[in-house]
């Protein structure tokens, strides 16, 4: 029952089946907040700092919120997965100023982001 809750709420956020065109935004907002983050950081500016890590774990709920996880799927957990450590990056930086794991964030953001539209081009041509 909860999961059919679940499903038809995913569902209704979506104009048609939910794909690269509704997370490529999703992924493009968190590497602004990543490189926000590390402009505040690199400024000792700690409410910006703090601004933007809030706003890049609000989205990585909602965004984790939205994977499918129910039963037989692979591609939802993994990205659950994926943004916990999305999310453990952001934590490094947040209590140790880490530029490094802001790095790290970044370049898992964009791999993801480059994979996937890769993905969707051979779904679109397959030739």
């Amino acid at each position: 029952m909860a999961s059919d809750l679940i499903a038809e709420y995913r569902a209704s956020m979506f104009d048609g089946e939910p794909g690269i065109g509704w997370l490529r935004p999703g992924w493009l907002s968190l590497r602004m907040y990543g490189k926000q983050t590390k402009a505040a950081i690199e400024a000792g500016d700690v409410v910006l700092k703090a601004d933007m890590i809030v706003r890049a774990d609000r989205l990585l709920t909602v965004m984790s919120g939205i994977v499918d996880t129910g039963s037989g799927t692979t591609l939802g957990p993994a990205m659950k997965r994926i943004y916990d450590k999305l999310r453990f990056c952001l934590w490094k930086a947040n209590i140790k100023n880490d530029l490094a794991a802001l790095d790290d964030y970044d370049q898992a953001l964009q791999t993801i982001d480059q994979e996937f539209l890769k993905l969707s081009k051979l779904k679109a041509d397959p030739q």
